[in-house]
């Protein structure tokens, strides 16, 4: 037998002493209810939720179709499914739809509209703002376009004369100066095609500058980055040209309709970085899409360069510049671009 301290003896009928409860630790829980379930000894569960009345028994099961295709509560997407199995995300928002073509309108949205008069005070003023990078950089393209052709002529002349000179046959000295004349030609009409076509985009990237909104410089008129293509749009238009003039009557009326379907081709390879056949498609679409006001636009830009061609010539560079500034605001109005004020 323990030695008993003090205190009441224990009595050995009692039985063993149950350990204390919470009703004998403060009274912070009471004794569950009869017929509960005893109390979670880390307090109510997470979320907040009340635990359930005296007799209500466990939570009520969820409503019918819970999580069921069909039913009152869908499920959420991909619920239930394989890892991956998510559905693909949506078109992006403000991509055009299938097939449009890049820098022209969505489906559906509105036509853009150019108005001419508004054109014409914007190519002037622009030109007004880069007026010396325009004139001495076309000054210096005209130069130069005449003294390669005339350099190159000479240099052909040159060489059928002194096979007619060393021959003294006559004929043969007649046949050499043929054949000397005739490559001339081919060459010269070549170097006529690169250089106009090179000269047209050395405008229309200077031009495509100011719609952006920067500075243009004479540097800008002797850019030749897109040179190959620029040349292939300009050798193409060049044996269109040669084939409609066949047509003796109508062939002036044939190149009118040409000029118009390539008119902006060479904007479309400086601007959309696009290939000469890609280009030229692009522009008789644009052309075609837009004919009533393309026709007015063009119109504008031939009556601007004869009105500046006809004034001694000189006026020339001042009108080449405005016709394709005119014609560099419609381009970008009509295919959605940024024309800066």
């Amino acid at each position: 037998m323990t030695e008993n301290t003090g205190g009441t003896p224990p009595r050995d009928d009692d039985g063993p002493v149950p350990p204390p409860g919470p009703e004998q630790q403060g009274g912070a829980y009471p004794p569950p209810a009869a017929g509960q379930p005893p109390a979670s000894p880390y307090g109510p569960p997470a979320g907040g939720y009340p635990p359930p009345a005296a007799g209500a028994g466990p939570y009520p099961p969820p409503p019918p179709g819970y999580g069921q295709p069909g039913g009152a509560y869908p499920p959420p997407p991909g619920y239930g499914q394989p890892s991956g199995a998510y559905p693909p995300p949506g078109q992006p928002y403000g991509q055009p739809g299938a097939g449009a073509p890049y820098g022209q309108p969505y489906p559906g949205a509105p036509r853009a509209t150019v108005d001419v008069g508004a054109s014409l005070t914007w190519a002037f003023t622009k030109f007004g703002q880069s007026w010396v990078a325009f004139v001495v950089g076309g000054l210096a393209w005209s130069v130069g376009i005449f003294l390669v052709v005339l350099l190159v002529s000479v240099a052909f002349g040159g060489l059928g004369a002194l096979v007619q000179n060393v021959d003294d046959g006559g004929a043969a000295a007649g046949a050499g100066a043929a054949i000397g004349l005739g490559i001339g030609g081919i060459v010269i009409g070549a170097l006529v095609v690169l250089l106009g076509a090179l000269w047209l985009a050395a405008y229309v990237k200077a031009a495509l500058k100011a719609a952006d909104g920067r500075q243009v410089t004479i540097a800008d008129m002797f850019d030749f980055s897109h040179a190959g293509p620029v040349f292939v749009v300009g050798l193409l238009v060049s044996v269109a040209y040669l084939l409609v003039s066949w047509t003796w009557i109508v062939a002036p009326l044939l190149m009118l309709v040409i000029v118009y379907f390539v008119f902006f081709a060479v904007h479309f390879v400086v601007d959309r970085d696009q290939g000469a056949i890609d280009a030229i498609r692009s522009s008789a679409t644009l052309q075609t899409r837009e004919i009533g006001t393309s026709i007015l636009v063009v119109l504008v830009a031939w009556v601007v360069s004869a009105v500046g061609a006809a004034i001694c010539g000189v006026g020339a560079l001042v009108g080449t510049p405005v016709a394709i500034l005119v014609s560099v605001y419609a381009f970008r109005r009509l295919t959605g671009g940024t024309v800066a004020p």
